[in-house]
């Protein structure tokens, strides 16, 4: 295997690692194109030097004797994928922290609405109450209204 085929064998493994999403993201972070990176894969183009300092400021992880030799792992460290999982345990808990203190902030809000929502329902039945009796004292007095002094002219 080529330096090119390693070269591109690295990209395959942090997309595996959901460290990039694919040649175009990872040809953004080394400053470059997805054209010159299907050249490099597809042998037509030799991997630069600028490209391989661009790779190891970006991702120091990597191990560029094994992408230029064929010599080593491919990751600096043993064991790269602890690494990397002890990160994204870190951002999962602290994005379980986050949405926790979210959801503690709906449950209290959704406490305050039902509480006004209850009183609401309350002051409606009172309302609905007072509006019986005033529609009941008006028939009440309507009806020992006497008939006859309805019917002056």
């Amino acid at each position: 295997m080529d330096e090119n085929l390693r070269f591109i064998a690295v990209l395959d493994e942090l997309k595996a690692r959901g460290l990039v999403s694919g040649y175009v993201a990872v040809a953004e972070q080394l400053g470059t194109n997805k054209a010159a990176i299907s050249d490099i894969k597809g042998c037509r183009k030799k991997l630069s030097l600028d490209l391989l300092r661009s790779l190891k400021s970006s991702y120091p992880e990597i191990n560029l004797n094994w992408v230029i030799m064929g010599e080593g792992e491919m990751f600096l460290n043993a064991n790269p994928s602890e690494k990397s999982a002890d990160t994204l345990d870190s951002s999962l808990v602290a994005m379980i922290k986050e949405k926790d203190l979210l959801i503690q902030d709906q449950a209290k809000e959704i406490g305050r609405l039902e509480e006004r929502n209850a009183q609401l329902q309350h002051r409606n039945t009172e309302l609905e109450t007072e509006l019986s009796r005033g529609l009941q004292s008006q028939t009440d007095s309507r009806e020992f209204t006497p008939q006859y002094e309805s019917q002056k002219v």
